[in-house]
């Protein structure tokens, strides 16, 4: 479940650098307005926080059930979210950024779910 959490924690962190500082590398100009901007200033913000917690939670994972918890649910979420995007917002050419999110959601949702029981230990029965 740590590394789960590790690898939660640097794709948060990695979409918070991507959405604080690298949005004007991405986006021209003219397309990225002052409200885009600022949305995409408080999203990033919003990921600089979940990678702490992720992080810090990696270290014992068991004594902190709600951020593991709270991990599955922003996983599920984007996942969601990616789903969205592409079926109904984005031309094909701009998915693949939302298609590799998707990718990487699903991975680390099913890892998530999957490291549950041993995390907490539960015993399974046959």
């Amino acid at each position: 479940m740590g590394v789960l959490l590790r690898a939660s924690a640097v794709v948060s962190l990695t979409w918070a650098v991507l959405l604080l500082a690298g949005k004007a590398r991405v986006f021209p100009a003219g397309e990225l307005s002052p409200l885009v901007a600022a949305l995409a200033n408080g999203l990033g913000s919003a990921h600089l926080v979940f990678a702490g917690m992720f992080w810090y939670a990696a270290r014992q994972p068991a004594a902190h059930r709600g951020i593991i918890y709270g991990a599955i649910l922003l996983q599920a979420l984007k996942m969601s979210n990616d789903v969205y995007e592409m079926l109904a917002l984005l031309p094909p050419e701009s998915a693949m950024v939302s298609l590799g999110d998707l990718v990487v959601s699903i991975g680390l949702l099913v890892g998530l779910l999957e490291a549950l029981p041993r995390t907490f230990g539960v015993a399974r029965s046959a």
